[in-house]
């Protein structure tokens, strides 16, 4: 089995005048221009529901070492209405295209919270921008249609699939004044012309049959051109607590993504996460995933490897990247049920890729000294 080493790591963004203003940095996602290239979305605004939420871009031009402002995606001049927009999955197309997929809220009534007290979710529509300048310029947002009654949001970044169609994946809430429990549920949707039209909604990951729940899943195409996807899961049999945690889940589909089978558990004890795979010229790949590690005595980001395509883990020799032990919470009680429970979290929402000279760059948002900020790391697989 191959072995993780930490090699280096560093500072996304950080509010660089804490004493003037306030920024809640959250929800970044790097990817690589060039050797030394890099570009990143990140979520910025007063607080992670805020309705001034906009996504920010930033910009390394030293392999992802340092960073530097380049300001917002999308200024919102155009819009109809006050919008947040909100976490903007950032994925790199075949033809070297950039593509945000996004939500925006309507934030017209401004103090309005983003997840009413039954778990229901704040009028919105998912969007997405794309670029053809290494994100110098953007064209959007476009708006996707989705089915009447749906609500969902944007789980991971869009994924082109073998036949060249985007795979667009969702987490399915309920709505805002509907009183009902929180049931996750996945969904997915393709688009055959670049976003101009999309497939019907199928359903990606639902487990109401075995008591379970599958949300914020996250899908890689594999050398195979399969598609992994790894599952925050949860027991959802106790209503009066709502989600249970349990191990994230993972499922194998076939590469037209026509068929989703029932997610199965692994032995990763966390919840939001993302995968990776390592380029193996012959035979299968390993595979790697960095994941949020909250019921623990020592919580943080963990980062592990699986050379069985994601059934089992190597806990054994797993790397921590970041200790988020003492800094939890935002220092207020909130909500014991999700996703209201999450309105005062400190940390979460990593990501992780396959640098081209075979790395592993993970990157997270963290709370420090009460600084919300993102987080990078450098990790070398032996």
């Amino acid at each position: 089995m191959k072995k993780l080493e930490l090699i280096d790591s560093g500072i996304l963004y950080i509010n660089p005048d804490p004493a003037h203003y306030h920024v809640f940095a959250s929800h970044a996602h790097p990817v690589q221009l060039s050797g030394r290239e890099w570009l990143a979305t990140f979520s910025r605004g007063d607080g992670m529901y805020a309705a001034n939420q906009n996504i920010a871009l930033t910009r390394s031009l030293d392999g992802g070492v340092t960073w530097q402002l380049q300001g917002f995606l999308y200024d919102k001049t155009g819009d109809d209405r006050p919008y947040s927009y909100n976490d903007g999955f950032l994925s790199r197309l075949g033809d070297g295209s950039l593509i945000v997929f996004a939500f925006r809220a309507d934030r017209s009534v401004a103090d309005r919270q983003m997840y009413s007290p039954s778990g229901g979710l704040i009028d919105n529509e998912p969007v997405f921008f794309t670029s053809q300048d290494d994100g110098h310029s953007w064209k959007g947002p476009e708006r996707i249609s989705l089915p009447t009654g749906v609500v969902a949001t944007p789980a991971s970044t869009i994924t082109e699939l073998a036949d060249g169609r985007w795979l667009a994946t969702f987490d399915r809430w309920h709505g805002y004044n509907e009183e009902r429990p929180y049931k996750p549920v996945m969904l997915a949707m393709s688009s055959a012309d670049r976003g101009r039209s999309w497939s019907e909604m199928q359903t990606m990951a639902d487990g109401a049959a075995i008591g379970k729940g599958f949300w914020h899943g996250k899908s890689i195409r594999l050398q195979d051109d399969r598609l992994f996807t790894l599952y925050w899961a949860a027991d959802m049999t106790q209503p009066d607590k709502g989600p249970v945690n349990l191990p994230i889940h993972y499922a194998i589909s076939d590469p037209g993504a026509a068929h989703w089978p029932m997610p199965q558990p692994t032995n990763l004890p966390g919840q939001t996460n993302w995968p990776a795979q390592l380029p193996a010229p012959q035979g299968h790949p390993t595979l790697a995933a960095i994941y949020t590690l909250r019921e623990a005595d020592q919580p943080g980001f963990m980062v592990a490897l699986s050379d069985d395509l994601g059934q089992s883990w190597d806990l054994e020799h797993q790397v921590r990247v970041w200790d988020a032990t003492g800094w939890t919470h935002l220092g207020i009680s909130s909500p014991h049920k999700y996703p209201r429970s999450h309105d005062t979290i400190a940390f979460g929402a990593p990501t992780l890729m396959t640098t081209r000279e075979g790395d592993l760059y993970a990157s997270w948002w963290c709370t420090y000294a009460s600084l919300t900020h993102i987080r990078w790391a450098r990790l070398q697989v032996k």
